[in-house]
């Protein structure tokens, strides 16, 4: 059981293809306490999603090898339970919107405020929920 005011350890994955964004996110939370995984391709996060569960996915979309969209869906299947924060720079399509609206705790425009998403995650890992 929880202990009041203490925040059990997570596990987040950070999944983009750039390496700038992926320091600035792991910089980001390295103060929660939380092991946090990086994935630099579609192809790696898979495996690293096969091998070990995840409480938290920050996903990019476009990535190198495979769309986050495709990405998303496997991560889903095989592990239902892992929150996914969707990352983009470009416009999702009408086909895919309905897909991420509904899969995703909460979809992320490029570029972000590094602030905002450092209040948003601590919000969801203190409170288990995205509603700030």
């Amino acid at each position: 059981m929880p202990i009041a005011g203490i925040i059990p350890m997570k596990k987040i994955l950070l999944v983009d293809d750039n390496d700038l964004i992926l320091y600035s996110l792991r910089k980001t939370f390295s103060h929660y306490p939380a092991e946090i995984a990086i994935a630099r391709s579609g192809t790696d996060a898979l495996l690293k999603i096969t091998a070990h569960s995840y409480d938290l996915c920050l996903l990019d979309t476009p990535l190198s090898d495979i769309d986050g969209i495709d990405v998303m869906k496997r991560i889903k299947t095989v592990s239902p339970d892992t929150k996914i924060v969707f990352m983009t720079a470009s416009p999702i399509s009408a086909d895919s919107k309905g897909f991420v609206e509904r899969e995703s705790i909460h979809c992320i425009s490029k570029p972000f405020d590094l602030g905002e998403v450092k209040m948003f995650i601590k919000h969801l890992l203190e409170n288990g929920s995205p509603s700030l």
